[in-house]
């Protein structure tokens, strides 16, 4: 369970406005575990926050490749409010049963103009999600899938290039868009290559430059 009043939005307000802004929002909805939160036809021009539950981003084609987890206190649909399309470029299923609460467009706008620290906020969280997907483009069009995974690794790796997993085999092939053989073979490629080394629960990048 998360509390709306951790919302990104509401990054630097006072309490009290805080509270005021949550009170004139609308009921949450309810989703059950495999039900379509948003498709391409079926989608609002909202902010959905997750309460509770979780739920997963798919690209919209036959692929379904696996493009961001979400869990409670975290967010979607921003980019799409105010972008005037009449199709969502993801669809979005329950991963287990969620409580979501949409912030329409209408109430963003009236958000915005009274409270302008939100607009910021608003701005900043777009900004983030700009170089977040820039640096997937970057690692899905790598020339190989070895290049496409190591790169990945690096992307993922700490200040000491250990990469701690939170997803499994083949939900990180989807993500990457290869085959879950092809993920373990590239894995294979790179240790042999003294690239990497797979340790129990860890993977440790080898020969490791932050930010490439």
């Amino acid at each position: 369970m998360s509390d709306l009043k951790d919302f990104f939005l509401f990054d630097g307000l006072k309490q009290e406005d805080k509270d005021k802004i949550i009170s004139s929002f609308s009921a949450e909805c309810r989703f059950k575990k495999g039900e379509t939160i948003y498709s391409a036809e079926k989608f609002s021009n909202a902010i959905g926050f997750i309460v509770s539950g979780s739920a997963s981003a798919f690209t919209d084609n036959s692929n379904r490749m696996v493009m961001k987890k979400f869990s409670a206190g975290m967010s979607f649909g921003a980019a799409a409010v105010f972008s005037g399309e009449d199709r969502y470029v993801s669809t979005i299923i329950a991963e287990e049963d969620c409580v979501i609460r949409f912030i329409t467009e209408s109430e963003l706008r009236g958000i915005f103009k009274e409270y302008p620290q939100t607009a910021v906020n608003y701005i900043t969280f777009l900004s983030e999600k700009i170089r977040f997907l820039n640096k997937k483009l970057s690692i899905v069009s790598c020339g190989s899938t070895e290049d496409t995974v190591y790169r990945y690794l690096i992307n993922c790796a700490d200040e000491d290039g250990v990469v701690r997993l939170s997803v499994n085999m083949t939900v990180l092939s989807r993500m990457l868009g290869i085959g879950r053989a092809s993920l373990y073979r590239s894995l294979d490629a790179l240790e042999n290559a003294g690239m990497i080394s797979r340790e129990k629960i860890f993977i440790r990048v080898k020969i490791y430059e932050k930010g490439n």
